[in-house]
């Protein structure tokens, strides 16, 4: 083809970049169909979806159907409403309107407790509503006093930073996990569903301090301010209550505010201490909205108005609460609480507390966890319950699979053999606090902690060699000394063969008294050392010729 001759006037210079006008409009159009196209699309799955909506909520009028709130309460998501509660099910079951709730990034993890308010946001999620998961960039410099007797240590600008990057990423995670197994409960995702993750430094961080008092703070009242527990409690029982945590309902308010605005957000869901600040959030809504359209606050029609829902406070039977401030936080992030490590406390789970935790943190549906519970009623040893329970956590916490590969782990620990032990092809990464430290070892899988860990070491780091200084060559302890307060305290322990069972099953005894010439023939005998740190932390050693 031809090209066409340059416009009068125009630089041939440009005759190798030139495009015909016939070019340009051929390419707008296609451009334009293509778009048209998408829209198209686009606009049937919205139809689609709205019809979906407007038949579950007549379903759910007549009584075919549970309601929303209806679900969250079967599961014990619920321990407040903020608002009306028979206003808030007529909001969920007529309006397809959008939720949040709010993570402060104070570690740079999530822990256990956290996922209950991000659990209801699954849930609403799943069933059409827009969710939204907001990390408080912003709110952390502050720090929320709320349920505490003393001020939060500052964090330096660095470590606040690092942990709202590792937190974004991980909440991320979640998000990108939750499909997978919900799909396995027969929640299929559709177009419509709509999540997001927000930082509050994107607006708050740009807040001119005259906008914001002259919006909010003429409606913040000292005295309802001054009657919340958190100020009464830290003033009268705590070390005092700073301006800067007794604005911190306020910043949390205007965030709602915002997310109102932008997103329609009329629904915060928090913890059970975040139930003042909830209620902050709605009068500030509330005094907003009137003065902008001066109308008295109890004007404000029930389906535009904010509501609120604060979860319970997570126990175990016996009473005891676990979370960061518990000082026995477990942790989502798989260096800090490795996946083995989650499984076994799940594991350990009492028979009272493990229909309550499967209600909670899976997605399993009601009928199947009563199911669930009559086979471990039958044969409580085999611990159904429980491992349904630690097998959906970590699909959803780490991705679909891992839960199922983490329980061959423990159950093969369970009853270990050398055979089994030197086959598994899988190295568990365990507690965060186990030595990272792999001695002098020539190859390591990993480094020894909570599972099975395998490496290799020669016949000079073994063969007469003291059994301290074969634990810390394997990486089980960080120093000689530290090998030897383990052994005496009875804390390390050797595989031999067991002499029932023609040998096959492997048991464990303790190292301590043990002598250098028995773990010589158990090495002549095998050509390895299964070692054993704690109940959980096992390496396998692979005795090899200097050589080699």
């Amino acid at each position: 083809m031809t090209r066409p001759p340059l416009p009068r006037g125009a630089d041939p210079s440009l005759l190798k970049s030139y495009i015909c006008r016939r070019c340009i409009l051929n390419n707008t159009r296609n451009a334009r169909s293509r778009t048209f196209q998408t829209s198209a699309r686009q606009r049937k799955a919205q139809n689609e979806a709205d019809a979906e909506w407007q038949s579950r909520a007549q379903e759910v009028a007549s009584g075919q159907r549970k309601s929303m709130l209806t679900v969250l309460e079967e599961r014990g998501f619920i321990k407040d409403i903020a608002g009306s509660r028979s206003s808030l099910e007529k909001l969920l079951n007529n309006k397809r309107t959008a939720a949040y709730a709010g993570i402060d990034p104070t570690a740079p993890s999530l822990h256990l407790g956290h996922l209950l308010p991000v659990m209801i946001l699954f849930w609403l999620h799943i069933h059409g509503y827009h969710a939204i998961s907001l990390v408080g960039g912003a709110t952390a410099k502050v720090g929320d006093p709320s349920g505490r007797l003393s001020t939060r240590t500052d964090m330096d600008t660095d470590t606040r930073i690092t942990n709202l990057t590792a937190m974004r990423s991980q909440v991320g995670q979640l998000w990108q996990n939750l499909v997978p197994v919900v799909a396995k409960h027969g929640y299929i995702k559709t177009p419509t569903w709509k999540s997001d993750v927000y930082d509050n430094t994107t607006w708050l961080a740009n807040l001119p301090i005259i906008d914001f008092l002259a919006v909010l703070g003429r409606g913040a009242r000292m005295g309802t301010m001054m009657g919340r527990d958190t100020v009464r409690n830290k003033m009268t029982k705590g070390d005092g209550m700073s301006f800067a945590e007794f604005t911190y309902p306020l910043l949390q308010a205007w965030d709602w505010w915002h997310m109102y605005k932008t997103d329609g957000v009329q629904l915060q869901i928090g913890g059970s201490d975040q139930y003042g600040n909830i209620v902050a959030g709605m009068d500030a809504i509330k005094y907003i909205k009137s003065s902008q359209s001066e109308k008295d606050e109890t004007d404000i029609d029930p389906m535009e108005a904010p509501y609120g829902i604060t979860t319970p406070l997570l126990t175990t039977s016996s009473g005891t609460k676990f979370g960061k401030s518990a000082g026995n936080a477990v942790w989502l992030n798989q260096n800090m609480t490795t996946p083995f490590d989650l499984y076994g406390f799940l594991l350990r789970s009492s028979d009272s507390d493990v229909k309550k935790y499967l209600c909670l943190f899976t997605f399993v549906p009601l009928p199947q966890i009563e199911q669930a519970m009559e086979q471990h009623l039958a044969d409580p040893g085999k611990r159904v319950a429980q491992h349904l329970l630690a097998r959906e956590v970590l699909d959803l916490v780490h991705g679909v699979g891992v839960g199922k590969a983490t329980e061959a782990q423990h159950c093969l620990l369970r009853k270990p053999t050398f055979e089994s032990l030197v086959s598994s092809s899988v190295t568990m990464r365990g507690n965060a606090a186990a030595p990272d430290t792999v001695g002098t070892a020539e190859e390591t899988t990993s480094t020894p902690q909570s599972g099975i860990n395998k490496t290799r070491l020669p016949k000079s780091l073994v063969v007469d060699t003291p059994i301290s200084h074969i634990l810390c060559h394997a990486g089980l302890a960080p120093t000689k000394s530290a090998a030897n307060r383990l052994i005496q305290s009875n804390g390390a322990y050797i595989g031999v063969r067991s002499e029932n069972d023609n040998g096959s099953e492997l048991v464990f005894r303790p190292i301590r008294g043990l002598t250098t010439e028995f773990v010589n023939e158990v090495v002549q005998e095998t050509g390895m050392l299964v070692l054993r740190v704690g109940k959980w932390k096992v390496t396998v050693v692979q005795v090899v010729n200097d050589s080699s």
